[in-house]
């Protein structure tokens, strides 16, 4: 092999504390050493790589999906009350632990920014012109761990209301995780569902089969694990008898649920009933659920729908101090990979009527 004797050039690095075998990461690209011995400080080293295959190989492949946002609000980086019981202390957040398990971000010096790839964004606040723009359209992926203080209080009537509820309904997703009780607050307040923690489920939690599960989701999980563990008291679950008539489950045990998806659509009220309403300031849209949609279509009235995962997990535990593996991380990955259910381009809901 050609290669087999091929040396690489690099600066620096004089607090190299590794071992010959380890890998370290050289201008974007993961090579292996076996032989590394410094000159002086700031010069040159030498590190020899064995075959092509050490330094073609990428340190990590995984790139997060383009049409996937991160929530990223003023506290998400803080902690959850769970990470400071386990001894986080807001260090590693449940937010902060899933930026790093989807790679999300560069770093600046002043935080972390947009990645300049395009596979990683933000969104930073529920108000303003980012989020309008893509709550009017479709697809995008939404995903949100534990707000705390960034959760957003508002009326039933309040623009707000109407865009998160009018994001998802234009065909886009929405996840959120596990471990604070912010996430159902969410569900709960803003989409009109009464979704009741389960008090402990010790799990396993074992996979639906196939023909259960969202029909949008069998290929993303179709490689997961046929049960997934709890893990102390990390993954909160949701009582299966209060979760809506179509909600389907991609996890589950005989009482509870830590990964489902719920199906939420919009329609209007009859165009009557909305000359009265809307003058005095409410809305003109209405919750409907999925099977009502085709006879409300026949009717001559909008209807569209979107979904909401859910992921119990809070993606604290063995994380608190250092970055593990986890099962629960290949969820996470999946989750944000799971195809949306609208058409791409403007959606029904564009006014907030």
């Amino acid at each position: 092999d050609p290669l087999a004797n091929m040396r690489l050039f690099s600066r620096g690095n004089m607090d190299y504390g590794g071992s010959s075998g380890d890998y370290v990461d050289d201008s974007s690209i993961g090579v292996k050493i076996e032989n590394l011995k410094s000159k002086n400080p700031a010069r040159t080293q030498m590190l020899l790589l064995n075959s092509a295959a050490d330094w073609m190989q990428p340190i990590n492949p995984y790139l997060a999906p383009t049409d996937l946002y991160l929530f990223w609000g003023s506290s998400t980086a803080y902690g959850t009350l769970a990470s400071g019981y386990s001894g986080g202390r807001g260090q590693a957040s449940s937010g902060e632990r899933i930026r790093q398990v989807l790679k999300f971000g560069t770093f600046t010096g002043n935080g972390y920014m947009d990645d300049m790839s395009g596979h990683g964004k933000f969104l930073r606040s529920w108000n303003g012109n980012e989020f309008q723009a893509l709550s009017l359209k479709c697809c995008h992926t939404l995903l949100v761990p534990p707000m705390e203080r960034d959760l957003p209080i508002t009326s039933e009537q309040d623009t707000l209301a109407r865009r998160i509820r009018s994001f998802v309904a234009n065909g886009n997703m929405l996840i959120l995780t596990g471990g604070d009780y912010s996430s159902l607050v969410f569900i709960n307040r803003f989409f009109h569902f009464d979704l009741k923690k389960t008090v402990y489920d010790q799990g396993p939690f074992e996979k639906m089969p196939e023909a259960s599960m969202p029909e949008n989701a069998r290929e993303a999980f179709a490689n997961m694990p046929e049960t997934i563990p709890q893990s102390g008291i990390s993954v909160t679950t949701i009582t299966k008898d209060s979760l809506p008539p179509d909600t389907k489950l991609i996890y589950g045990t005989p009482v509870s649920s830590p990964v489902f998806q719920l199906t939420y659509c919009e329609s209007t009220i009859p165009d009557e009933q909305c000359q009265i309403v809307k003058p005095n300031g409410y809305s003109c849209a209405q919750d409907v659920i999925p099977r009502e949609c085709p006879s409300i279509r026949q009717s001559g009235r909008p209807c569209s729908c979107g979904t909401i995962l859910y992921i119990g997990y809070d993606f604290v535990d063995h994380h608190s101090h250092s970055i593990g593996e986890s099962i629960w991380d290949k969820v996470l990955r999946a989750a944000v990979s799971v195809p949306k259910i609208g058409e791409p381009g403007l959606g029904e809901f564009t006014q907030y009527t």
